[in-house]
C-alpha cells in the first residue's frame, strides 16, 4: 500500500540540516520525493549525501522566499518534502541542462530516461511532474507532446528565486540544476486527482494579437501592444505604465486567453513584465498572432479565496471520480501572486488547510505554472494555482 510522509526541515545551518535529513531514515527508501525549498534549502540538500539514501528519485525546486505546507513554520529558509513510499508503483525521474535551442528534444529524451528509469519504457504515465526553469516551459510541454500526446496531465511548477536574478535552482538527487529541467513519471497506485485555475476575473476588454514573437506581444489589433494594455488600464481607472519593468505594477492586471469549457470559460494568464521603448510588451509566457487576448483583473480577496477553492476542488474530484479518500497534496501558488499580498499571505495558507481538511501538502511559490484544464491539454501559465491530491486505495469518503 503507498504511503505518502510528508516532512519539513529548516535548512539554515547545514550541518543541522544533514542530521534533520538523517533522522527520516525510514525502513524503506522513497520512491520519489517531490520537494521545495528557499534556494539555500535545495542547495543545502544537494550537499547533503544522505538525500540520495533518503530517497532513489528527488524533484525539489526552489521557490520564491520559502516553501509552505500544513505545518505553520517560521524563518525562510525550509525545505518542505513529500515522500512517496509505494512498493506496487512505479516511479522514474530525469534531468538535463537545457536552453532554448535544444528544449524540445532534451525534453523528448528525458522522458523516454525517467519511463526507462520507472521501467516502463513506451507506456504511457498517470501523471508527469515537472520542474524547468524559466523560459523553458513551453518548450518543455512541447517535447512530452510530441511523445506522449496529451493523453498524460502534466503539472508542476518553474523554479524561483527572491529577486528574478537567475539564481534558481533543481536538485534530482543527482546534481543540481540551474538552466534545464527535471521531470518525473509516476505509475502510482493510488488515484491523483487535480485542478489547475488562477484567481483573476475577466472583462469585457480584449483584441487579437496581429503580432508576436515567442514571450513578446508585439501589437494587438494593429497598434502597439502597451498602447492597447494602457488604453484598458485606463478604462477601469488604472495609471498607464511607463516604458521599463512592469511586473509588480503588472499583478493585478495581467492578459488571458480564455479556454472554453464544459460549463465555464477558464482563462491562461500570461504577466507583462517589461514594456519597451517600441511599444511592445515582454510577457513570462508565449503568446501566438490570431490568439484573442483579454483583460483580467484581480485584487487580494480573489486570490485568497481562490487558492482554497482551487484545492476544494481537486480535493472533491478525488472523492466524485474515484471514491478516495485523500492522504497528501501538492499546492502551486504563483510568486507574482504571493508578492502582491505579503500580508495576507498566511490567509492563503490557512485557507488552503481547511480545504483540505489538514491532510499534509506541501506548496511552492513559483515563477510559472504548468497544468491542465478539463479540455485535455497540458499548458504554460503565470499567476495561476494548482492543487494535486493523492488518494488511497479501496477506502471511501
Amino acid at each position: 500500500m503507498m504511503k505518502v510522509i510528508r516532512h519539513c526541515l529548516d535548512a539554515t545551518d547545514q550541518a543541522c540540516f544533514c542530521d534533520q535529513l538523517v533522522a527520516l531514515e525510514q525502513p524503506e527508501t522513497a520512491c520519489l520525493s517531490i520537494a521545495f525549498g528557499s534556494v539555500k534549502a535545495i542547495s543545502e540538500l544537494s550537499r547533503c549525501h544522505y538525500a540520495t539514501l533518503l530517497s532513489a528519485r528527488w524533484v525539489a525546486t526552489s521557490s520564491c522566499q520559502d516553501a509552505f505546507s500544513d505545518q505553520a513554520i517560521e524563518g525562510n529558509h525550509h525545505l518542505a518534502i513529500l515522500q512517496f513510499v509505494d512498493p506496487t508503483g512505479a516511479y522514474g525521474v530525469a534531468s538535463r541542462h537545457s536552453d532554448n535551442k535544444t528544449i524540445v528534444d532534451d525534453s523528448k529524451a528525458a522522458l523516454q530516461e525517467a519511463l526507462l528509469a520507472a521501467n516502463k519504457p513506451g507506456e504511457l504515465p498517470t501523471f508527469i511532474w515537472c520542474s524547468p526553469s524559466p523560459g523553458l516551459e513551453e518548450g518543455l510541454l512541447t517535447g512530452i507532446r510530441e511523445l506522449v500526446g496529451d493523453d498524460v496531465p502534466v503539472f508542476g511548477g518553474s523554479s524561483a528565486d527572491n529577486d528574478v536574478s537567475g539564481n534558481w535552482c533543481m536538485f534530482d538527487g543527482q546534481q543540481l540544476v540551474h538552466t534545464g529541467f527535471i521531470i518525473a513519471v509516476l505509475f502510482p497506485s493510488v488515484p491523483i486527482s487535480y485542478y489547475f485555475s488562477c484567481g483573476y476575473e475577466q472583462t469585457p476588454l480584449s483584441a487579437v494579437v496581429t503580432s508576436a514573437c515567442e514571450r513578446q506581444l508585439i501589437s494587438l489589433d494593429n497598434q502597439p501592444a502597451a498602447d492597447v494594455y494602457n488604453a484598458w488600464r485606463e478604462l477601469k481607472g488604472q495609471p498607464s505604465l511607463p516604458a521599463g519593468p512592469v511586473l509588480a505594477a503588472s499583478t493585478f492586471s495581467p492578459l488571458g486567453r480564455i479556454v472554453p469549457q464544459h460549463d465555464v470559460n477558464m482563462a491562461l494568464l500570461s504577466h507583462p513584465a517589461l514594456i519597451r521603448a517600441d511599444g511592445s510588451i515582454d510577457l513570462f509566457s508565449q503568446v501566438h498572432t490570431g490568439e484573442s487576448i483579454t483583460f483580467m483583473q484581480g485584487d487580494t480577496e480573489l486570490l485568497v479565496q481562490r487558492a482554497a477553492t482551487v484545492s476544494g476542488i481537486a480535493r472533491q474530484q478525488l472523492s466524485n471520480l474515484y471514491d478516495s479518500k485523500p492522504q497528501a497534496a501538492i499546492v502551486i501558488f504563483c510568486a507574482g501572486c504571493m508578492l502582491a499580498i505579503p500580508e495576507d499571505i498566511k490567509r492563503v495558507q490557512q485557507g488552503i488547510r481547511q480545504k483540505l481538511e489538514n491532510i499534509p501538502f506541501i506548496g511552492g511559490y513559483t515563477f510559472g505554472e504548468q497544468g491542465r484544464f478539463a479540455d485535455g491539454i497540458n499548458r504554460h501559465g503565470n499567476l495561476m494555482i494548482s492543487a494535486i491530491i493523492f488518494g488511497s486505495v479501496n477506502e471511501s469518503v
